[in-house]
């Protein structure tokens, strides 16, 4: 997809009506570490959403955001969002916020997801199986009632995936595998891990993004996955991909 704009906004606006939060919801800054960089939302063509911080006076019902639109905040109604469950992450003081607009009411938000919030290490655990040898037919392979519990404990260990979701739509694939070793043919197998390095917000949904680097050490994009935010709290995120559900929990640093 193609990038068509940055949406930047002014840093004199952001102190005089929104202040500073110091709440970085694990994404870790320092001092020297711009605050510009938190103001920039990557936007893509065809993307209506709206991108800015939240402001001193926002509550359950109205959202106070600064947008690079208007000098002065504007006051978006998110009560019917909040009541339809489609407030993704409570938005703090200093927030970045991405906001989804009703179409029969340009005051209304449909979704509101806190991308700060959103950002950090989401994980959950996977089990192997057993592997398929050439020529068995389809259907999952069962161990034998005696096979040992000390093999048995060998050989099913769980092993984190997942991805870490970073500022300027970076993506870190959680769960590769760099040990020769734990790469080897065995007698177990685990799921494909999906190694995602971009993402997007896209009209009040989630682009994730695979992407290969190809002979020039440029990153392109090889796939797509298009996924509904179900919820997203402090620690817990819920992905809704085509096929399925997916739960994540929140990796302590």
């Amino acid at each position: 997809m193609k990038r068509t704009f940055f949406i930047l906004f002014s840093l004199v606006l952001l102190f005089a009506a929104c202040g500073h939060s110091g709440n970085n919801n694990g994404d870790e800054q320092t001092a020297g570490d711009s605050l510009s960089q938190k103001a920039i939302a990557q936007q893509l063509e065809g993307d209506s959403t709206i991108y800015g911080l939240a402001c001193e006076g926002s509550n359950d019902s109205i959202l106070v955001l600064m947008t690079s639109i208007n000098s002065n905040p504007d006051t978006i109604d998110i009560l019917d969002a909040r009541i339809n469950r489609r407030v993704f992450g409570r938005p703090d003081i200093g927030d970045q916020v991405a906001i989804s607009m009703s179409k029969d009411n340009k005051s209304v938000a449909d979704i509101v997801i806190n991308i700060d919030r959103l950002k950090g290490e989401w994980c959950y655990q996977v089990m192997p199986t057993l592997r398929r040898r050439a020529g068995e037919a389809d259907g999952a392979v069962q161990l034998p009632p005696d096979f040992p519990d000390s093999l048995r404990q060998k050989w099913f260990q769980p092993r984190e995936y997942g991805f870490e979701i970073r500022r300027d739509n970076t993506v870190r694939p959680i769960g590769i595998q760099r040990n020769e070793a734990e790469r080897q043919p065995g007698p177990v197998e685990y799921p494909p891990l999906k190694r995602y390095r971009q993402w997007y917000v896209y009209n009040g949904q989630i682009l994730l993004c695979e992407a290969r680097r190809d002979t020039l050490g440029n990153q392109q994009i090889i796939s797509t996955d298009t996924v509904d935010i179900v919820f997203l709290r402090r620690d817990t995120l819920q992905l809704r991909f085509k096929d399925h559900e997916q739960g994540y929990y929140r990796r302590s640093n």
